[in-house]
């Protein structure tokens, strides 16, 4: 009696647990269900879509200027008069070409004298002595080298700013140098989406000066450090273009995005379709033309759809402006402190 009282109990337990959890959850669904329909609502052609599977993309937008890879003032180490110059912008060079000279009359004579002395000395000078006359000679001709300014890599001539004549002290700018063969933009990232930010993300980008155009790039390069400008902190990230137009120009205004998320072959949802209840995502579905509520389980969103992961078919049909709803059936359900449910999801809060 006693094993048959124990089981008695147990198979009790049982149907309070999940039974009648599950016929509640029916009772209620019904309910609310009807609470839908009753709905003042008229719901149009036009407010229904078929749910299909797609791609969506999340991205974090910035801008940015277009700017060479490589590129560099041009510079001599020494002083001196302009001579010839050999360049004109606009004009391509390659690696080592000679650019700019200046008079070096001075620097000859220096050189040969230096190099006399240092093949005299080395003929029965002691080892300090050829030592220090080796150094005056590489001194000379270095300082003859200095005279003759080098293209420092291959690339286009943007800017010469001396002529002949001209007198240059040491360090004064004389033109400008880029390697047009690669372009890149350098970004600011503000701090709370600089967490999806990773190397190797690719990037699509987009010029005022081909709005009709966009080109593909990728992250090469987030910074170590941020940058506070009046409160606001960003991180200094680089976009290398995967292609070059040969009309780019340094400066142009680019407007990046950096994909940070991607889905492919997903099931796709406008956001205005979903209603938050509760912390969780509803759906209302057209079932033998008549709105139900259903609960959603969403993925990757870009502000315009929303991956459903759980809960929807390829093929059914939604209300596309959920929010109707939500000021009425799902108000009071709200109120009430419970969600709506479906079927086998559980009962109401103990």
């Amino acid at each position: 009696m006693k094993m048959k009282r124990k089981w008695l109990i147990i198979g009790i337990i049982i149907v309070i647990i999940v039974v009648i959890p599950t016929i509640w959850g029916r009772f209620l669904v019904k309910k609310e269900q009807n609470g839908l329909e009753n709905q003042n609502i008229t719901i149009t052609p036009q407010m229904i879509s078929v749910v299909k599977k797609g791609d969506l993309q999340n991205t974090v937008s910035t801008s940015g200027y277009l700017e060479p890879e490589d590129q560099k003032a041009l510079v001599f180490n020494l002083s001196g008069e302009v001579e010839r110059v050999l360049i004109k912008e606009g004009q391509r060079v390659s690696e080592g070409e000679e650019l700019i000279i200046l008079e070096r009359s001075q620097q000859e004579l220096n050189y040969l004298k230096a190099k006399n002395a240092y093949e005299l000395i080395k003929i029965n000078g002691s080892e300090s002595e050829i030592e220090e006359q080796r150094l005056n000679f590489q001194i000379a001709q270095k300082s003859l080298e200095d005279t003759s300014l080098r293209a420092p890599f291959s690339g286009l001539i943007t800017e010469v700013s001396v002529k002949p004549g001209d007198y240059i002290s040491s360090g004064t700018q004389v033109g400008y140098l880029i390697d047009d063969s690669n372009y890149k933009v350098e970004v600011s990232i503000n701090e709370v989406d600089s967490l999806e930010i990773k190397e190797g993300q690719e990037a699509i980008i987009t010029l005022d000066a081909f709005p009709k155009r966009t080109f593909s790039g990728k992250v090469v390069e987030i910074h170590n450090y941020t940058v506070n400008v009046n409160g606001v902190v960003t991180l200094p990230v680089v976009v290398k273009l995967n292609e070059v137009d040969p009309y780019f120009k340094p400066g142009f205004s680019a407007l990046v995005e950096i994909i940070v998320g991607k889905a492919e072959g997903k099931l796709l949802v406008p956001v205005t379709a979903l209603v938050n209840n509760n912390g969780k995502q509803m759906v209302i579905k057209m079932v033998d033309n008549k709105p139900v509520s259903v609960l959603v389980k969403t993925g990757l969103s870009d502000g315009v759809n929303t991956v459903i992961e759980e809960g929807l078919s390829e093929g059914e049909e939604i209300v596309t402006n959920a929010y109707m709803f939500d000021a009425a059936a799902l108000k009071a359900a709200n109120e009430r402190g419970r969600n709506i449910m479906m079927p086998g999801m559980g009962g109401p809060p103990r």
